[in-house]
């Protein structure tokens, strides 16, 4: 049987933290939701990951 991972082993587990190429900040990954009106007249709604870092901030949250 496997041994139970306890609160200590998963401190010490590395997270993949992704960093940014411009900014040299973490990457956070948010899921962005539009809204889409279609030819008929009614509404879609459009899910989108996407990682949002300093630089790129206020574009994504505006």
């Amino acid at each position: 049987m496997a041994k139970k991972m306890d609160f200590a082993q998963k401190s010490k587990k590395k997270s993949d933290v992704h960093t940014c190429p411009i900014c040299a900040g973490p990457i956070q990954y948010v899921k962005h939701v539009k809204a889409v009106k279609t030819e008929d007249g009614a509404w879609k709604f459009r899910s989108l990951n996407t990682g949002v870092c300093k630089c790129n901030e206020a574009e994504v949250y505006a």
